[in-house]
């Protein structure tokens, strides 16, 4: 097998999480702590109740033989002697050769209870030095047992025992409390260090969390930066560090390939658009070219009015390259120079340019209620724009009411402001108006909506071109344009642009002039 090579049934174990390995080794020291604590406790609560229990055997060793030989021979214990026997004991006499010959038991708790003592002889009871030993009765009791000898070479020797109950129930009683005392501490402790590594590992759950966040393509979050310890916050702030380069690196890339794809996406619609558009007008030409060549233009007539067609189409198709050209530079434009600048001189404009296209009309600047202002009444309102883009606009909504409106109709230009703050201009004709389907598509290139609103020959038709046009220069000037239903039948066309001070006397950048146009 290649080295780093995998085998078919080799898995990678689930790692064990590190609050996991935390409160397991709390458990582990706080388990070993309660065991170590409890046996040394133990061990010793024996020993001493063992020295306790020794003393007292030693102590009423001679009384309590004197009462056993007293109840051998049917005599009165010494009343003092009395007072220091136990109240349960057994006392054995043997010979000097280790025979049982008499034996006393006074056990109230077990009488049923049989103890055998070892086989010892007199030298080897003088041997233990009266050392006492323990052992176990018939019932598995414990019991404390002091040997004596006599001094005689042939007397006799004696086993007197004591029970070990009270330090047998003593014993189980402590090693009762330090189990429960112990689980209770080892639980208690675990709980308590669980609670604190959850505290203490939390941040460290953020940044798993946020890690998983940007791997999923969230590049904009961020680690939060925690105060509770230094190792985890040096982790945050580089690692935050590091996602803001990731971050800028990839908005890089992925702005300089949404503008290539905009930019290559630009230029097909462009082509596509003026194809679509030059089709007509080349096709009108060639066409009386071809008539012309034919000889089927016979009279002078005929002939003229070939040739104007022909320049007709060719005015047309002029208009329709300049606007192309317009559209596509303002594509390519990435921010106009807006600067503060008065808009009235520019409504005049447009009142003035509307009266010569049709004399017929009555052309009105009202505020936004409708209400008619005199020219001396309209005070200079200020916006943030570009002189030549926003003329381009007003222009551009003034021909397209002229067009697409019967001759005669009234038209106002409204001009105030919005509760934001910034300035409102409508221009509102009284004409069939456009149906709720078009309207959301009327600021779209090349588009024309039904018949009602079909070109007009006697009026100039127009490619669908201008409010596209318009709408792409408010764009750039962070504004907006939308079209509503005028009250009473019609079409309202409502500009929103950001307002802007003006200086004290009024004065705008912008140079007002006459000027005569159609979008």
């Amino acid at each position: 097998m290649k080295l780093g090579t995998i085998r078919p049934g080799q898995r990678s174990k689930r790692p064990v999480s590190l609050w996991t390995r935390v409160v397991t080794l709390i458990a582990s020291v706080l388990v070993l702590g309660t065991l170590v604590t409890g046996s040394l406790s133990l061990f010793l609560l024996n020993r001493t109740l063992i020295q306790s229990i020794d003393e007292d055997l030693r102590r009423s060793v001679g009384p309590t033989v004197s009462l056993a030989t007293a109840t051998i021979n049917d005599q009165n214990a010494d009343p003092n002697e009395l007072a220091y026997a136990p109240v349960d004991f057994v006392v054995e006499f043997r010979s000097a050769d280790g025979d049982q010959q008499q034996k006393v038991v006074r056990n109230r708790t077990n009488q049923n209870a049989d103890i055998r003592f070892p086989h010892l002889s007199r030298d080897e009871v003088q041997a233990l030095n009266r050392e006492p030993f323990t052992v176990l009765d018939s019932e598995q009791q414990r019991w404390r047992v002091l040997a004596i000898a006599s001094d005689q070479p042939d007397g006799y020797s004696a086993f007197v025992a004591l029970p070990m109950a009270s330090v047998d129930s003593t014993m189980n009683e402590m090693a009762l409390i330090i189990v429960l005392v112990g689980t209770s501490v080892v639980l208690t402790g675990v709980g308590i260090g669980g609670w604190v590594s959850h505290r203490a590992l939390e941040p460290l759950r953020d940044v798993e969390s946020t890690a998983r966040e940007i791997a999923a393509g969230s590049l904009s979050r961020r680690v939060p930066v925690s105060t509770t310890s230094q190792e985890v916050h040096t982790l945050a702030v580089v690692l935050n560090e590091m996602l803001v380069r990731l971050e800028g690196s990839f908005q890089a890339q992925a702005k300089s390939e949404s503008k290539a794809i905009s930019s290559e996406s630009k230029m097909r619609r462009f082509v596509g658009d003026a194809s679509h558009e030059l089709r007509t007008p080349l096709a009108a030409i060639r066409g009386f070219g071809e008539l012309y060549r034919m000889g089927a233009l016979r009279s002078d007539d005929d002939v003229a009015s070939a040739m104007k067609r022909i320049e007709d189409e060719a005015q047309r198709m002029g208009s329709l390259v300049e606007n192309l050209l317009r559209l596509a530079r303002l594509d390519e434009q990435q921010t106009f120079d807006l600067l503060p600048m008065d808009i009235t001189p520019l409504i005049h404009d447009a009142t003035q340019d509307l009266r010569a296209l049709d004399p017929t009309r009555d052309v009105q600047i009202t505020d936004l209620t409708g209400a008619p202002l005199d020219i001396e009444e309209i005070q200079p309102t200020g916006v943030l724009g570009d002189e030549a883009g926003l003329r381009q606009v007003i222009l551009n909504l003034v021909g397209n009411t002229n067009r697409h409106t019967p001759k005669g109709t009234p038209v106002e230009i409204a001009l105030g402001h919005n509760r934001k703050g910034n300035v409102l201009l409508e221009v509102r004709d009284h004409g069939d108006g456009i149906p709720q389907e078009a309207r959301e598509r009327v600021f779209e290139r090349f588009f024309r909506t039904d018949e009602s609103r079909q070109r007009q020959s006697e009026q100039g038709g127009g490619a669908g071109l201008g409010l596209a046009i318009a709408a792409t220069i408010m764009e750039h000037h962070h504004g907006m344009i939308s079209i509503h239903q005028t009250d009473g039948g019609g079409a309202t066309f409502r500009v929103e642009i950001p307002s802007a001070d003006l200086d004290d006397d009024g004065a705008s950048p912008a140079d007002s002039g006459d000027s005569t146009g159609s979008a």
